[in-house]
Formats: C-alpha cells, structure tokens, sequence
C-alpha cells in the first residue's frame, strides 16, 4: 500500500500523540479500535509537513516541536528524527484572547501555505488548531482547496458541516471530514454510550450533565466564554440524540488545572426511573489522557480520508464523520456510525 501523506495545522498535543503513535503502533495493535483498516496500518501514515505559529515549534524537526512548550503530551515513546521542518503560518485569530497568555508567536514571516503544500504534494491536511480560530480554520481548508489536498476539520469550527465548504470540496473532488474531533474514549463518547445503554435497557433518563476539567492549551482557551459556549452547544447536541426529549442535559468544560497537563477527568451524572418507578443514579469519573484520545481516533479518521481519496471520492464524507467527530452534518447512534464506517472501509457505501 501507498504511503498516506500528511500534513498537520497545529503541532500541539494531539499532533504529538499522532506522531507518537504511528511509530509505537507501528507493529503493536494493542489499544487500537482498528489496525488493518481497508489494508492500511498505522505504520502507514506519515506526518510530511507541520505548520505552527509558536516560536518554540516554528524551525524545529517534528520529533522536537512536538514536545516543545506549551505542549503538554506525555512523551509515550521516542520517535526517530522526521526529517520535517515546523514552519510558520499565519497567526490570524489563532492566537487571540486568552491564547497569549501560552502562546509565544514567532516573529518571522508566515510561508505561503498553499505552496507549501502544492511543494510537498501530500494527501491530507490535517486540522488541529484550538477551539475558536474560526478565521485560521477556514483559511487553511481554502488552502486544502488551493493545493487539492483533502481536508480533516479536528475543530468546533464549522466546515464539514457548511453546506458552502461541502459544495467547494465536492467540486475540486476533494474528501472532507469534520467538525470537532471525537475522542477514541473521552468524555462524549462515554457519556453517549452510558446514555444508549440505559436506554436498551428501558431507564427513562431524566436528567444528566458532563463536567469536564483538563491543563492542556485547549482546556485553557475554554475558559474564554465563547470558546466554552461553543463546545458546550455541540457536546450539548451530541448527548441529546440519545435522551428523551423532555430529558435535562448540561456539559462542558468546567475549568482548567495547570498541574494536570494532559490528563482530563470527566465527572457523569445521570439520574432515572426504572420498573415501578424506582430511581437509577449514577455517579462516576472517567480519567484519560486528551492527547492520546484524541490520536487512537485519528489514526482510523486519516485512513478512511485515504479509502476516498484512492476511491476518487469527494465532498463530505458521511461515514467518516459520523464515526470520528461530535458536529458531523448527518448524526447518527454509535453502533450504527461504526456500522457505517466499517461499510465504507468494505466498499458498501459511498461516502
């Protein structure tokens, strides 16, 4: 099989658990939701570019920058020199607010990202910027579009789910996968499948909340009210497709702890009526790492991205969205976005 080529937007923590990844996963399926998927192992995705603002990243070989500061990401293992240059990007809204308080922008003069990518003559251009760089994200699916490169939104920031972006990527016959990446096993994915197995098992949910606390970059850009509001309203929307409609629901990230650095708890609550009436409360936490989580689903997103390219396959791609991310445009129950994504790999459905 043919090397699936990448380039990634934001050398952050998830970047450098995908890094990570490839390398320690490279003959150990442990842990992993899928190891040969549609003949492509994870050994098989190489990260070829990275684009960056901060000046710790900026000119460094990925194999360092993705363990400068402010990333947080516990080394897991040491992956060989990558022979890939960090360069910088436009800043745009990506370092506004909160974010200068962790990001040190560097001051040379931003590459002309379109060639760039039209010089590296990759596959995919891979979306990891923080929440809330509305303007960053849809300046790099444009240059996605530019340099015909396929595009995966890992952000709230809405792409694959504007009808505008589908059609533009559609027309250039260019995959498009998104919005706001979905955890391998974090919080929502959890919740949504506590949520679905009650509801098999006939509890009437009455009343649930998330509560989420972190020390990545990420958790700390939340702390902003319209980042927040932004990942409530979609972790919101998540949840609610499996409750009754009359259920009460709140989520969201609650605050953010320095000392933590990549670890994120996730407190559930969940309050119901069984037979007769009687009471059902759960009330538990759900400890993981952010980085990692967020790696152990990309590695399947990128190699469904590749299935469409290699399919000649463009616009949105339904069931790699369903699969992989909280805000696809179509929503489905878990079982089933798995069931679609497996049928996709296999052939049996087109997008």
């Amino acid at each position: 099989m043919s090397k699936i080529k990448v380039v990634v937007a934001g050398v952050g923590n998830c970047c450098s658990a995908l890094v990570q990844s490839i390398h320690y996963h490279a003959e150990n399926p442990r842990g992993l939701m899928n190891y040969d998927l549609g003949g492509f192992k994870p050994s098989d995705i190489q990260v070829v570019g990275g684009i960056d603002i901060d000046s710790r990243k900026v000119g460094r070989d990925l194999s360092e920058a993705i363990f400068a500061e402010p990333n947080v990401a516990p080394k897991f293992c040491n992956p060989p020199p990558a022979g890939v240059v960090v360069v910088k990007g436009p800043v745009l809204d990506g370092a506004d607010g909160v974010l200068k308080d962790v990001i040190k922008v560097d001051d040379s003069p931003p590459v002309d990202v379109p060639s760039y990518l039209e010089q590296l003559d990759a596959d995919i251009l891979l979306c990891l910027l923080p929440t809330g760089a509305q303007k960053a994200v849809e300046f790099y699916a444009d240059s996605a579009l530019k340099a015909g490169y396929a595009f995966v939104n890992c952000t709230p920031a809405k792409i694959a789910s504007d009808n505008r972006w589908v059609e533009s990527f559609e027309d250039r016959g260019l995959p498009l996968a998104g919005d706001d990446l979905m955890s391998q096993m974090g919080g929502t994915v959890f919740h949504m499948g506590v949520l679905d197995f009650l509801a098999k098992r006939g509890v009437d949910v009455t009343k649930t909340y998330q509560l989420d606390i972190g020390g990545t970059v990420e958790a700390y850009g939340v702390l902003e009210d319209f980042r927040r509001e932004e990942k409530r309203k979609i972790k919101s929307e998540a949840i609610k497709q499996v409750l009754p409609t009359d259920s009460k629901v709140a989520t969201g990230t609650s605050d953010y702890v320095g000392f933590m650095r990549d670890c994120r708890t996730g407190y559930f609550y969940v309050e119901g009526k069984n037979c007769l009436g009687s009471d059902v409360i759960i009330d538990i936490y759900l400890r993981t790492h952010d980085s990692a989580n967020g790696a152990g689903i990309l590695l399947d997103v990128i190699r469904g991205v590749k299935i469409a390219i290699d399919r000649g396959i463009g616009g949105q791609l339904t069931s790699v969205s369903s699969y992989g991310f909280k805000n696809p445009p179509i929503r489905s129950p878990l079982n089933e976005s798995m069931e679609w994504f497996m049928s996709f790999v296999k052939g049996e459905r087109k997008r």
